[in-house]
C-alpha cells in the first residue's frame, strides 16, 4: 500500500474509525484491511447461490461476493456465468491500464495497479508482487497467499488504483479504479494458477460512472472469472461483463484478482499477464429493455418508495448496508411504498431492484431518523 499520483477516475476517501473500533485489533490486517477495501469497491459481481443452474445474478459489493464465495466454493466449481448484457456498440475503447504488467518501480510496486502489501516496521509482508515467469514481455502479476508469523494466512490481493493507510489514525484513503470509456463486454487475459488444498481463484471487474449529485461511484455492470483447477500453464480466461444499467457509460474501472477466496490456504498462486478489454455488442436492435425506476425519499425516514410507472411485474426490493449484509427485503409487484425496519440506523445502504435473478436497478440511499 503506498501513495501514487492516480489518473482522472474518481477518488474516494473515508475514515474507518468506526470500523476499526468494531473490530478486534488482533485481526486488523488480516480481516480489516480486506473489508475496508470492499465498502467501497462496491463491485458489482456474481453471486454464487445459483451456480449448481449453471447461472449467476450480479449483486453489490466484494463482501457479498468473498462471502458466498467462502460458503460454496467447496462445494462445487464455477463452470459458466451469464454472457454480457450491453445495448450498444461503444464508440471509444479503453486499454487495460498496465494490462501487460510491464512498467515496475520496484518488485512490490507497479504502476496503476496496488496490492495486500504493507510495510510497517515491526509487520511486513507482499502478496502482490513481480514475477519473470511471463506470458509475453519480461513480467507478469504475481497474487500469493501467505503467511505472516503476527497475522497467520493472508490471501493475495491485487487491485487497479492504490490504498493509503495511516497506523497511527487508523484511516484509509481510497484512490480506487482506473479510466475507462464507453462499455466493454469482457476483460480478457491469460493466467497460471496453482491451488493450494483445493482453494479457489477469481478475477473480477466492475464498471462505475460518477455521480455528480450524490459525489460517488454508481455501479454500472460486472463479471468475473472463477476456477479451482490448476492451471500449469498460461491459458487464456474469460471475464464477460454484465450490465444491469443499459443507458449509461461506464467511466471508472476496478480490477481485482485474488489468489484464495476460502480458507486462506497458504502457498496459492496465481500469475495473470496481458489483460485486455473487449468491445462488442449484444442486445436487440441497441434499444434498452430495462424499465424507468425511482426509489424514494432520499433520504428516507420511515418509508421507502419504488415506482416502474408499470413497467415491471414481480420484483424484489434488497436494501444491504455498505458491507454487503442484506438489512430489508420485500417482494412487490409494479411498485411498492413499505415502512423502513426499525433496526435501520441512520446512515448509507444501498437499494437493488432485482428481477429475474438480475439486478435491474441500483443506487445508493441515505436514512436519516
Amino acid at each position: 500500500m503506498r501513495k501514487k499520483q492516480m489518473t482522472s477516475a474518481k477518488k474516494i476517501q473515508i475514515s474507518n474509525q468506526q470500523f476499526i473500533e468494531s473490530t478486534p485489533k488482533t485481526k486488523f490486517l488480516e480481516i480489516r484491511v480486506i473489508y475496508a477495501i470492499s465498502i467501497y469497491l462496491k463491485l458489482c459481481v456474481i453471486d454464487l447461490l445459483f451456480i449448481r443452474a449453471l447461472a449467476a445474478k450480479i449483486l453489490f459489493g466484494v463482501g457479498s461476493f468473498i462471502n458466498n464465495l467462502k460458503k460454496t466454493t467447496m462445494k462445487t466449481t464455477f463452470i459458466t456465468i451469464l454472457t454480457a448484457l450491453a445495448m450498444s456498440v461503444a464508440m471509444a475503447q479503453t486499454t487495460v491500464p498496465n494490462g501487460d504488467f510491464e512498467n515496475w518501480a520496484d518488485p512490490y510496486n507497479i504502476t496503476d495497479w496496488d496490492g495486500l502489501n504493507y510495510n510497517g516496521g515491526i509487520i511486513n509482508f507482499h502478496t502482490f508482487s513481480q514475477t519473470d515467469d511471463a506470458h509475453s514481455g519480461d513480467y507478469a502479476a504475481q497474487v500469493e497467499t501467505i503467511s505472516q508469523p503476527l497475522i497467520g494466512a493472508l490471501p493475495g490481493i491485487a487491485f487497479t488504483g492504490n490504498i493509503e493507510f495511516d497506523p497511527t489514525t487508523f484511516e484509509y484513503s481510497f484512490n480506487l479504479g482506473v479510466p475507462v470509456e464507453g462499455r466493454p463486454s469482457e476483460l480478457k487475459g491469460y493466467y497460471k494458477y496453482e491451488p493450494a488444498s483445493g482453494d479457489s481463484m477469481a478475477i473480477v471487474v466492475g464498471m462505475f460512472k460518477w455521480n455528480e449529485e450524490q459525489q460517488d461511484l454508481d455501479s454500472i455492470g460486472g463479471g468475473l472469472f472463477f476456477t479451482g483447477n490448476t492451471a500449469n500453464s498460461y491459458t487464456e480466461f474469460s471475464a464477460p461483463i454484465q450490465y444491469f444499467n443499459q443507458v449509461d457509460e461506464a467511466d471508472t474501472m476496478y480490477i481485482m484478482m485474488f489468489s484464495s477466496l476460502d480458507s486462506y490456504h497458504v502457498g496459492s498462486k496465481l500469475k495473470v499477464d496481458d489483460l485486455t478489454l473487449e468491445y462488442g455488442t449484444t442486445g436487440i436492435d441497441g434499444k434498452s429493455s430495462v424499465p424507468d425506476i425511482s426509489v424514494y425519499p432520499n433520504p428516507a425516514t420511515d418509508y421507502i418508495n419504488v415506482d416502474s410507472n408499470g413497467q415491471i411485474n414481480e420484483a424484489n426490493l434488497i436494501i444491504t448496508d455498505l458491507y454487503g449484509r442484506q438489512v430489508f427485503q420485500k417482494s412487490f409487484y409494479g411498485g411498492l411504498s413499505t415502512p423502513l425496519p426499525e433496526t435501520m440506523g441512520n446512515g448509507f445502504y444501498l437499494a437493488n431492484i432485482v428481477q429475474e435473478n438480475l439486478i435491474i436497478k441500483s443506487t445508493k440511499i441515505c436514512v436519516r431518523r
